[in-house]
Order: C-alpha cells, then sequence, then structure tokens
C-alpha cells in the first residue's frame, strides 16, 4: 500500500510525531511505503517529498504560538491559513498526482495548515482515514478547559463561547482567529468528507459523538508504544516516584506537588519534562511554599536518561485535570513494568486497566496521596500491578497488534470507497 501521511509537523517531538515516525518504521518494516505531507519549517525532515511541503504561515522557525511574533499582520496571516489554505489544496494536489498514494491517513493538520488537503484528498478520489487525538475539532481553547477548570461550554453552547472568555492564550485576536476558522470549517462540512475517524480513547469516540459527529465514521483503535518489555532485565526500585512530560497546567503537576505534602515517609518526588510558559516557576515555587525539600525537578531528559529514570522509580504519576486522551507516558511506563497512579479523567482509566494501577480523582490532592500511599506502603501489590502494565503493553498496545487493526481498516474503506 501506498499511505499519504499527513501531519502539520514532521520532525521529532510530541505525542502525534512520535507515534508518527514509529508507525512509518512499522509500516515500512511490512513493504508499505509512506508519503509525508507536511508544512515546511526549519526541523522538518528532509525526504524526496519536500517540493510539494506547505511553507510555513509565519517564520520558519515559528512552530508554535506561544513563539510567534504576532503582530496584526501575523494574525491576519494566521487566520487565512487556520481557515483555508489554497496553497496547502494545490500542493496536495500535485503529491497526489506524482506519488498516487492509495489512501490518505491524516493526523494534525489544523491551524498552520488548514483542512483544505481533504478537498483535494476528495477531488483525487483518494480514501481518508483521520486519526484524532486531540480536541481541535471540538474546542476553540483545545483542551476543554479554563482558567484552569474543565469546561464544555463549545461543545453544549457553541464555538462562539471562548470569544467571552479568550480561551486561546487570553488572546481576543487568537481565539477571533480560531473561532472564525471552526466555523467557516463547519460550514463548509469539510469533515464530512473523511471517511473514518480512528480515536485512540473510547473516552474520544464518546466526546466525538456529543459533538455531533456520525457515530458509523468513528472508530476506536488503541495506540501502541515502540519500545519492547525487557522480560531478562529485572525491575529495580530506587526511593522516587515520577512524573514525566511537558510541565504545562492541564497536566495537574501543582496537584501532585500538593499531595507529596501529604505523604508520609521519606520517598522522593522527581520531576522531569520541559517547560511550557514558565510553569515550572510557578511550580517550584508551590514546593517551596510547602516546604517540600523531597521535590527535584530534573528538566528535559534524552530517551536514554528517561528510560532510566522510570526503570529506577517506584511508580510513575499522570496527575492530569483535562481530558487526557491517550497519555504516551503511561504506555512508557508499562513498557518498564512500572504502575501508574493516574487521574480518573478521559481515557487515562482505559488504559490505566486489568490492574496495571491506581485511579484519583482530578483535582484532588487529598486522594491522590492516599492512593500514592498505598502504592508506596504495598512493594508486593505494586510489583505486580507492574508485572501486570507489562503484560497490557505487550498485547493491547503493541506495534504489531496496532498495526494488523490500522491496515485491515486501510483495506476496508479503500474496497468500501465510492
Amino acid at each position: 500500500m501506498k499511505i499519504l501521511l499527513a501531519h502539520k509537523y514532521f520532525y521529532r517531538g510530541g505525542g502525534t510525531a512520535t507515534y508518527l515516525f514509529a508507525l512509518i518504521e512499522q509500516l515500512e518494516r511490512r513493504g508499505h511505503q509512506c508519503v509525508p505531507f507536511t508544512v515546511a519549517y526549519e526541523q522538518t525532515e528532509v525526504n524526496s517529498y519536500q517540493e510539494y511541503f506547505v511553507s510555513p504561515p509565519l517564520a520558519a522557525d515559528q512552530t508554535h504560538l506561544n513563539g510567534m511574533r504576532l503582530s496584526p499582520w501575523a494574525m491576519l496571516k494566521l487566520l487565512g491559513r487556520a481557515t483555508y489554505s489554497f496553497e496547502a489544496r494545490s500542493k496536495a494536489l500535485k503529491l497526489m498526482d506524482e506519488a498516487q498514494p492509495d489512501i490518505a491517513y491524516i493526523h494534525n493538520i489544523y491551524n498552520y495548515m488548514s483542512p483544505s488537503m481533504i478537498h483535494a484528498c476528495r477531488k483525487r478520489r483518494i480514501p481518508i482515514v483521520m486519526r484524532v487525538p486531540d480536541y481541535n475539532l471540538m474546542c476553540a481553547e483545545l483542551h476543554f478547559l479554563r482558567d484552569g477548570r474543565v469546561c464544555t461550554e463549545c461543545l453544549e453552547h457553541g464555538y462562539k463561547r471562548a470569544l467571552c472568555y479568550r480561551c486561546l492564550k487570553g488572546s481576543l485576536a487568537a481565539t477571533t482567529a480560531r473561532v472564525a476558522s471552526m466555523y467557516v470549517h463547519k460550514w463548509l462540512r469539510v469533515y464530512d468528507n473523511v471517511d473514518l475517524f480512528i480515536t485512540p480513547s473510547v473516552s474520544m469516540r464518546e466526546t466525538m459523538i456529543r459533538a455531533g459527529y456520525d457515530a458509523e465514521k468513528i472508530l476506536h483503535v488503541p495506540s501502541f508504544y515502540p519500545g519492547q518489555v525487557d522480560e531478562n532485565r529485572s525491575p529495580v526500585e530506587d526511593n522516587y516516584i515520577l512524573y514525566f512530560g511537558r510541565l504545562a497546567p492541564e497536566k495537574g503537576i501543582d496537584i501532585l506537588i500538593q499531595a507529596m505534602a501529604m505523604l508520609d515517609g521519606e520517598v522522593r518526588l522527581v520531576i522531569a519534562g520541559a517547560d511550557v510558559d514558565g510553569t515550572q516557576a510557578v511550580l517550584e515555587q508551590l514546593a517551596k511554599d510547602l516546604n517540600l525539600t523531597n521535590v527535584r525537578f530534573v528538566g528535559f531528559q534524552d530517551r536514554e536518561a528517561l528510560d532510566e529514570l522510570i526503570r529506577r522509580c517506584l511508580f510513575s504519576v499522570v496527575p492530569s485535570r483535562w481530558y487526557d486522551n491517550s497519555p504516551m507516558a503511561i504506555l512508557e511506563s508499562f513498557t518498564h513494568r512500572k504502575p501508574v497512579v493516574g487521574s480518573n479523567i478521559g481515557g487515562i482509566p482505559e488504559q490505566i486497566a486489568e490492574g496495571c494501577g491506581l485511579l484519583f480523582e482530578p483535582d484532588n490532592p487529598e486522594d491522590l496521596a492516599e492512593q500514592m500511599q498505598l502504592m508506596v506502603n504495598r512493594p508486593e501489590v505494586r510489583r505486580q500491578m507492574g508485572r501486570a502494565a507489562g503484560e497490557q503493553v505487550a498485547t493491547r498496545y503493541s506495534p504489531q497488534v496496532h498495526c494488523d487493526r490500522l491496515l485491515g481498516l486501510f483495506e476496508d474503506v479503500i474496497a468500501a470507497y465510492v
């Protein structure tokens, strides 16, 4: 099969890109050919199709909104790109004429790429499967959060509600651009052209149905983690709990630090991950205010260093306060046979099943402290959960299972395409 893979970023970093590059490796091992379609940022990996890549909406080194220089002219350009890019449509048509793909597998194409390529696929009669790893289709703020709390007003009352609260980065201009583009896509019915939506969690599928998408066109396919469980290596336990991932408000790390203040014993907390918008300084001040000397921030870790941190922890914590869809951090922990204490929200409880960890009420530090204390105090139960976690990731979340399911769906969509 020749598969067109569309994503606005084609460089390593971030959950969707991690999935995408791992998927390409798995598909190519099976003899399939992957054709990328993306935005030509400075970091974008060079390949034989780069002449068809879309130009960045602003500078080639400005990949995310918080790093962009937002003049009025820049905002107009972003609005145009987010709404509909004729350049992306034209280049997608030329790429399809050159590569002749059998199917398009679309990921995050919003904002800097636009969904105009969906119309290009339809014009060239290319079947479309779209993976939905986030809430871009349903929430102007992207996370169903407002002022650090869950908010579903976009879902219940329409995207216009985001204007009242300046949901996107606190900016009325940025929020207006985002909301305008979402309404245009709705009026154009652009996503009606997608033949099949794939969601990494059942929770995401249910949210899409609630938002009005056709239930018959949405299937849940669990994600996968490319690492292998090392059954020959004995688990190691140092006396620390681990959080790893982005240091962002929606991740609920402040709740984890508050819970640490209620924990008995000498156990430490290690926090590994890149800072987002100054969140680390806020968290460090919180730990200081609580007189915690057992909380350590180690920053971003490369793959080898992070693997070692996971391998040696007692367990990891995923304290998200948002509807986290299918956190890769859980699967990474499972690969090292480490259980997870996670928020009972979004797709997290679907992953922490079969005795692989414990759940707590989101935004409840007392409940989190109680669950962590149970995990600390019961080493045999903790290790049994770790073994169950390793079995879970080796079966339900394996690359083999995921690719078999995905390719089967591709074949079904192609066969049924009209």
